[in-house]
This record gives structure tokens, sequence and C-alpha cells, in this order.
């Protein structure tokens, strides 16, 4: 049955026809912070049009980033694209005349890794991703949770607190994990020891040259990534973590670290172990899993 999948960004929105979690078609459109909702939507809904021409779709599946509603369809707060309670699974289904589903992007990327994806095989996944900020979500038996807001608002993994009273962080509380192992978080750790504007990817590659400062904090970074996901572990005890984002292309320098520390310190590890791996799917993540989406 193919499926039309909606990874919905801050600045564009990836569109892909999708059968058995392969993408046939795509397209991208631009989701301008000068655009307004209706806008958008009208965007979307245009690009959609011209790619679906020739597929026979059944589903209709987006994601969007911020506090989504799955059971009525709605947005509730989208802090990248500044909007409260937008209509957007009926708006889009209605336009397309296709049955729509949503639910937040983080989940789908993680819905798409778990079906698809470096979690495939695995009944309960864990996925983190490492962007700008850190989402989360956690899949079960191929499946997010879902039936109220509450359950839409799970898998805040990058708000948990890792060090109280640490870092500020930008909801307002400080010592987040999100303030530690996001790319965001790297680049401004890396800012303030060596005095220059860099990225997380420009850390990463002097890490990977031995530069002795950059190695250092990547190796912080594998610690607080570590005592994090062991935390996780022994709430949600996934079978297997998969980290995405941008910082998962240097997956090789941290991982290791990261995989010591979830042997070490999971209760129980020897019975139940809990491994971390790299997401496989990359930029595809979003658009598979929305369109798998049920």
């Amino acid at each position: 049955m193919k499926s039309l999948g909606i990874d919905l960004g801050g600045t564009s929105a990836k569109l892909g026809v999708v059968e058995d979690g392969i993408i046939l078609a795509s397209a991208s459109v631009a989701t301008r912070a000068d655009s307004d909702y209706e806008g958008i939507v009208h965007d979307l809904t245009e690009a959609a049009k011209k790619l679906v021409a020739g597929h026979r779709i059944r589903k209709i599946g987006i994601g969007s980033p911020g506090l989504v509603d799955s059971v009525t369809g709605k947005v509730c707060f989208s802090n990248n694209i500044r909007w409260s309670d937008a209509p957007l699974r009926d708006d889009i289904g209605r336009n397309l005349g296709v049955p729509a589903l949503i639910a937040n992007d983080a989940k789908c990327a993680a819905l798409g890794e778990a079906l698809y994806g470096v979690g495939k095989g695995y009944k309960r996944v864990a996925m983190l991703t490492l962007g700008t900020g850190v989402g989360g979500c956690f899949v079960v038996d191929g499946r997010l949770e879902s039936g109220s807001v509450h359950a839409d608002a799970s898998g805040i993994f990058g708000h948990m607190t890792l060090h109280p009273d640490g870092r500020p962080c930008n909801c307002g509380r400080k010592g987040c994990l999100e303030a530690y192992c996001s790319a965001t978080a790297i680049a401004k750790r890396a800012q303030l020891a060596l005095g220059e504007d860099t990225t997380a990817k420009d850390v990463f590659d002097a890490a990977r040259a031995n530069h002795p400062k950059a190695r250092e904090i990547v190796d912080e970074f594998a610690d607080d990534l570590g005592t994090a996901l062991v935390s996780l572990a022994n709430i949600l005890r996934p079978e297997c973590f998969v980290i995405g984002g941008g910082v998962s292309a240097s997956a090789d320098l941290f991982l290791p670290a990261v995989n010591e520390t979830l042997r070490r310190e999971v209760y129980g590890e020897n019975y139940a172990p809990v491994k971390a791996f790299a997401a496989q799917l990359g930029n595809s993540a979003g658009i598979i899993g929305a369109a798998s989406l049920r």
C-alpha cells in the first residue's frame, strides 16, 4: 500500500511516496518563517498533488515539530513555526481527499528507524535525535503510544535533568540533557573552550584528527550521553537505543564509550542488555515513519 509521508521542518518540508519503507518519489517545499499557516498548507498541498500524480495513495502521514495531538490532529504548539492549535491533519487530508494521520516529527523518525532502520527486529526501541535540540521517542511493537495529549507529550528526553542546577537550557530550566548533548550545546562548549566560531561537526572532525581539546569535549559529551541513556534504560528498558540527528554521523567517535557505560551501569544488564546504534535512514527516517503511522 502506498502512502504519502510529510516531514515538516522549520525551514522546509520533505514529502515522499512510500511503499513498504521505500521512498518511490520525493519532493521538498520551503516553510518560510514569514509564511502564515494557510500559506504553508497551500504550498504543501500543491507539492503533494504534483508528487502523488500517477500513484494511488491510500493514506497520508504527517510529522510536525512541537506538541501534536494525534487524536484531534492539531499541532497544539510549535516553537519552530509558531503555530498554536493548527488543524493540520484535517486540512491536509481534506485538501488531498485522503485520510491523514499526524504525530511529532521526532516520533515519526523513531518509528521509521524502528520499522525499517537499525531498530528493525527489536520490539522495544528508544531513539534520541541529537541536532539543534534533543528529541526522543519510545516505540513498542512498531507502534507509537497515542490516545491523548499526555501520550503525545511523552518522550521529551531532551529535557530530562542531567546535571541539577547545570547549564541554562532554552526551555528556561537548568541542567537539561539538551544543554549538554545537542549539536548546539557541543558547538557552544567548543566556542567557550577555543574562543572561535565552530560547529559540532568541526569539533568531531578535530577530535578525529586528535586535537586534544576537541577530544576532551567529545569524551565529556560521550560521558553525559551515556549517563542519560543509563537512566532511560533503567526506566524504559528498550532493547536498543537509536542515535539520530546530525551528531550521529560521528557515532564512531563516541558510541563505543556510550556502549561501555551501558554495559557497566545498566541494572541487570547481563539479563536484559541494552545497546546503542547510529541511525541508518538519515533524512529519510521522518518521511518513512510518517508514512507508517497507523
